[in-house]
């Protein structure tokens, strides 16, 4: 099909180009707008209904591949003992847990644990094992949390605070960002109050702009920039902070 030759052609072009420079990240973009050119200009979007999840994975697994090599290096940074527990990409990330039994016996007795967990579209994260008493889960922690949407209209951009929200309960270091082409939601609501750290609309407009401009290259390399920024950093040192009289 032409559509797999020209996916094939665009995949192995950005598995073949290495690092994240801005040079480099600017080439991946000019190759996803290429894709994306390809899909719209033959009409591909027609084929596939929403439910089929076929223009929403392009874009989930471009920030894999923007991040790939990136996580590589992470790995090196620490033991290799714990190279292995560290990941990135699609997972069912780590909400929350409760404790509980059958009854008051049980939960004295013999309690087990109960794991609320969140399929999240891309993170960088840590496996971790939780144990109780005989009983020992393996969760994924994220420190990296990124939602990836064709658009963003009222009802996910709720869906995507209250992710947020459940997410940095879990590890509130958890640098959580969405990312979309195009912004639905009116103008007049304000995320700012909620927990997400940033929203990326790589196209900068409304999904029904015609002609949709291209996914913007700064805006690509600047998302790169914060989330390598957020794990650059140190996450707590109030004794650093104390001398300035402001601890957050």
């Amino acid at each position: 099909m032409q559509i797999a030759a020209k996916y094939k052609t665009y995949l192995e072009t950005n598995l073949d180009s290495h690092g994240y420079d801005d040079v480099t990240i600017k080439n991946r973009v000019q190759s996803l707008n290429s894709y994306y050119d390809f899909i719209n200009d033959n009409g591909w979007d027609n084929y596939f209904d929403s439910r089929g999840k076929f223009r929403s994975t392009i874009l989930e697994e471009f920030i894999y591949i923007l991040f790939k090599d990136y996580v590589s290096e992470l790995k090196m940074t620490v033991s290799q003992q714990f190279q292995k527990i560290l990941e990135a990409g699609a997972v069912k990330a780590y909400l929350n847990l409760f404790i509980t039994g059958g009854n008051f016996v049980s939960f004295v007795e013999s309690p087990s644990m109960r794991i609320n967990t969140k399929d999240q579209d891309f993170a960088i994260f840590r496996k971790v094992k939780i144990s109780l008493d005989k009983e020992t889960k393996t969760v994924n922690i994220p420190c990296v949390a990124i939602e990836s949407k064709t658009y963003i209209d009222k009802t996910m951009l709720d869906t995507i605070i209250a992710t947020a929200d459940k997410l940095k309960g879990g590890n509130p270091y958890t640098k959580f960002v969405a990312v979309s082409e195009t912004y639905d939601v009116d103008l007049k609501v304000d995320p700012a109050y909620s927990r997400i750290d940033q929203i990326y609309v790589l196209r900068k407009c409304k999904p029904d702009t015609n002609p949709l401009p291209p996914i913007d290259e700064e805006l690509v390399c600047d998302l790169f920039k914060e989330i390598k920024r957020h794990i650059d950093s140190p996450w707590s040192d109030v004794g650093a902070k104390l001398p300035s009289g402001k601890i957050l």
